[in-house]
């Protein structure tokens, strides 16, 4: 007798079989010979040849009562004319337990004890779908098998579930040199017990499936997040389903637990996998997940630079060395930058991955622009005119950005990176090109907070916008600048409300996100005293912006004004007696320059300048210096003023 050739071969013979099984006069000789002859085969089928029964029947280690009713179900679903038969003698829409039962009788008597384990837990009753309307009596129960049951047998394959996906090994899969001790923890679960859940908690994007992957040679990955607009019922399905397929596919079930989903729906999970002994590992960033009884480990939400230089390497072996990121970022914010910089070097004609190629890769994804504005520095520090006390303090924020690791040398503790300052004083003295001089010298793009973006009226939102600029930052290696910060680390109030409890705990995170970023953060306000007093302790500079003297002032002017494009002699000494900040004096010398524009003149003139500052000086009830004044020529300032005017 020859075996089976293949998987479709034994399925047609059971199909005969219960075609025979459900005649209306059944023939017990013929029956009892086709399972005699079916069994017959399969003995001789060699174990290269994959069948489907005999694998489900091996997995789930069913009795022969609970093989044949699985089949049963499934030539049921398969043969509309056994359908037809089941429900012209019962009335009913779905075939139960008690029919199918009753169909394997020749082959399989009923007998008390087949009762008997319906009433309790069985491997069939995981195997087979529940209705809403669920019956306490198990003949009634209906007889139909999960989706992943179906695809199994008719076809050796995986169904296509919703938020169900098989993390299965791929030959060419090159892991990741990262997360080492983390590797071997999971696999010693794996090993040696699963009795309990595991849980995995780190960020997204940290490696957390795939490190499931390595460490057990697969995983049923299911998302929680997909579940919340499901009932209770089609929930149930979906985790029998997933629980099928880790049985059939012996790795455990990998479950990605969203903080939106039900709170009863990860229980239900664990119960379903202790009850078939499935191994169950769920992966969180939230510590809220955690039960009772489990096992945790806890990744790193960034990676080492080291490691990070390791995954860099890994994917883009060729790249140059200077290629390298430099922020602080998990693994899969390495594979997204390594991906688009080698899609930007291919598109650049480049070898190799480029120092420009990273860097284009870095502006360019997806998160690079969460909650801020990310652009590159205009100024440097050769184009601030500033005082030489708050020029020799920024030069200090510079150096202490950058000699942090040779501290050590100097027998000084190495805390951390971070560097943390606070700009204040009256508006347009150059805070905010301060801060672009200092990325420029630092070679780091500037982020700058969109406050309107981060405050929310809604608790705990305001932390969680913080919490992904402050990632944003960290990955792209930024200088942080949060204009106006006065409106989000203001002082912390005296309870008196639900309110103010919220708002102190957002100002006490806050305080903690800035003084535990290990890049360079900077403040700007105008209202030093609005700030939190134990925050400001916290920060290793406070440099005051004043206004400019008459000596500054004139610096400004010359620079703000083009020398080729003056008309006659400008008498900067007596234009710095006017008490402007920089931005004012280079507001003054544009609004003189589109006047030159509206006369069609090429040069600007003292008349024009004068005119301006003027108008500038109005703004605040104030006058043109005496000496100033003097300089204008009546018939000039006529004309002129009729020209602006026109403006």
């Amino acid at each position: 007798m020859a075996g089976w050739s293949n998987n479709s071969a034994c399925i047609l013979d059971f199909l005969k079989l219960f075609q025979t099984l459900s005649a209306e006069h059944v023939n017990l000789s013929i029956c009892a010979t086709q399972w005699q002859e079916l069994q017959n085969t399969e003995l001789v089928t060699p174990d290269t040849i994959l069948l489907a029964p005999r694998t489900l029947r091996e997995h789930f280690t069913l009795d022969l009562w609970e093989y044949l009713l699985v089949m049963a179900a499934l030539t049921i679903e398969m043969d509309n004319d056994l359908r037809t038969t089941f429900r012209s003698q019962y009335g009913l829409t779905f075939p139960t337990i008690e029919y199918g039962l009753k169909l394997i009788s020749p082959l399989c008597p009923n007998r008390v004890e087949i009762l008997a384990d319906l009433n309790g837990l069985n491997t069939l009753t995981g195997l087979l779908l529940t209705t809403s309307q669920q019956t306490a009596y198990p003949l009634e129960r209906p007889l139909i098998l999960c989706r992943a049951v179906v695809s199994f047998l008719t076809g050796l394959s995986l169904p296509d579930l919703h938020s169900i996906q098989p993390l299965l090994p791929e030959r060419s899969t090159v892991y990741l040199p990262i997360h080492t001790w983390a590797l071997e923890q999971v696999q010693l679960w794996y090993q040696t017990g699963t009795e309990y859940p595991l849980y995995l908690l780190g960020a997204v994007g940290c490696g957390r499936r795939t490190l499931v992957k390595q460490a057990c040679g697969g995983a049923v990955c299911l998302e929680f997040q997909g579940l919340t607009e499901l009932s209770a019922l089609d929930r149930d399905h979906l985790f029998r389903e997933a629980a099928i397929l880790s049985k059939l596919l012996s790795i455990p079930i990998c479950a990605v637990y969203s903080h939106t989903s039900p709170a009863t729906a990860i229980q239900a999970l664990q119960t379903l996998c202790k009850k078939f002994h499935l191994p169950l590992v769920i992966v969180s960033d939230s510590e809220d997940s955690l039960s009772h009884s489990a096992e945790v480990i806890r990744l790193p939400s960034q990676l080492t630079s080291q490691e990070r230089d390791q995954v860099w390497h890994t994917m883009l072996p060729t790249a140059a060395p200077d290629s390298i990121p430099n922020g602080s970022m998990h693994v899969g914010a390495v594979l997204e930058t390594a991906t688009l910089a080698q899609r930007y070097a291919t598109a650049n004609e480049h070898h190799n991955v480029q120092r420009e190629d990273t860097i284009h890769a870095l502006r360019h994804r997806s998160s690079a622009l969460v909650y801020g504005l990310h652009y590159e520095p205009y100024a440097s520090l050769n184009d601030m005119v500033l005082s030489e006390s708050i020029l020799k303090q920024i030069h200090q924020i510079c150096t202490a950005a950058q000699c942090g690791p040779h501290l050590t040398h100097w027998g000084i503790p190495y805390e951390r990176e971070g560097v943390t300052a606070v700009f204040h004083g009256p508006s347009g003295t150059g805070k905010t090109m301060a801060a672009n001089a200092i990325a420029r010298e630092l070679g780091m793009p500037l982020l700058h907070a969109d406050l309107s973006q981060i405050m929310d009226k809604y608790v705990g939102e305001t932390e969680k916008h913080l919490g992904q600029l402050m990632r944003c930052a960290r990955e792209n290696r930024c200088v942080l600048l949060f204009d106006e910060a006065d409106a989000l680390f203001g002082k912390r109030t005296s309870v008196s409300t639900g309110h103010d409890k919220f708002a102190n705990l957002s100002t006490s995170y806050l305080l903690q996100e800035i003084e535990q970023y290990d890049g360079v953060a900077l403040l700007s306000t105008n209202l030093l005293n609005h700030f939190d007093d134990a925050f400001l302790r916290r920060l290793q500079y406070i440099v005051r912006f004043s206004m400019p003297d008459a000596k500054l002032r004139e610096q400004l002017w010359r620079r703000a004004l083009p020398s080729d494009r003056l008309e006659d002699n400008i008498p900067f000494a007596e234009l710095a007696q006017a008490e402007l900040s920089p931005a004012r004096i280079n507001g003054v010398a544009r609004t003189a320059a589109i006047a030159a524009m509206c006369e069609g003149k090429e040069r600007i003139n003292t008349a024009m300048i004068l005119c301006a500052l003027r108008l500038e000086l109005e703004k605040n009830g104030k006058a043109l210096p005496r000496e100033l004044g003097a300089l204008l020529i009546k018939p000039q300032q006529e004309e002129i003023q009729t020209t602006v005017k026109f403006i």
